[in-house]
């Protein structure tokens, strides 16, 4: 017999004209991050961003990649820049992931200093008046007994 409180048992509700349909998705599973496990370790043990670096055209990347895009060479490790600059942005008012218990909040494109391309990450200290294209930011990480080697281990705020 489903529990009471087990949300796929609810009937559909209605807001705004919209049908809401409750629901819960739980999986859990172990990924082994293989190769680029020293992106986790250093952001976990560390707290430093790791990049990759081609030895023959000089591509800057982050996230990291083993092998270049466009030489196809192995890459190297090097630190990454931890400041940088919005290129997009939104509030997001729901979460579908135990790694974002806040809700709302705000992520956007950040373009690294010095990497090709930007990424999307997790931006704290702003609202919609004063999040904007454009803005520096600068990376912030968990406390050292609270970071666990995940992507949510560190997020940006305003560099002012």
């Amino acid at each position: 017999m489903p529990e009471e409180t087990d949300l796929r048992f609810k009937p559909i509700s209605y807001k705004d004209d919209f049908v809401i349909v409750p629901d819960r998705w739980k999986v859990d599973f172990m990924v082994s991050m293989g190769e680029l496990s020293v992106f986790f370790r250093e952001l976990k043990e560390n707290a430093k961003l790791m990049g990759t670096r081609c030895p023959k055209c000089g591509s800057f990347y982050f996230w990291p990649r083993s092998w270049c895009h466009d030489c196809y060479e192995d890459c190297q490790w090097v630190e990454v820049s931890q400041k940088g600059s919005v290129t997009m942005f939104s509030r997001v008012d729901i979460s579908l992931s135990d790694l974002q218990k806040e809700v709302p909040f705000y992520q956007g494109g950040v373009h690294l200093d010095g990497v090709r391309y930007p990424i999307v990450a997790l931006i704290k200290n702003v609202t919609m008046d004063t999040l904007h294209k454009g803005m520096r930011v600068r990376a912030e990480f968990l406390p050292l007994q609270e970071r666990t080697g995940r992507i949510r281990d560190f997020y940006f705020v305003p560099d002012v």
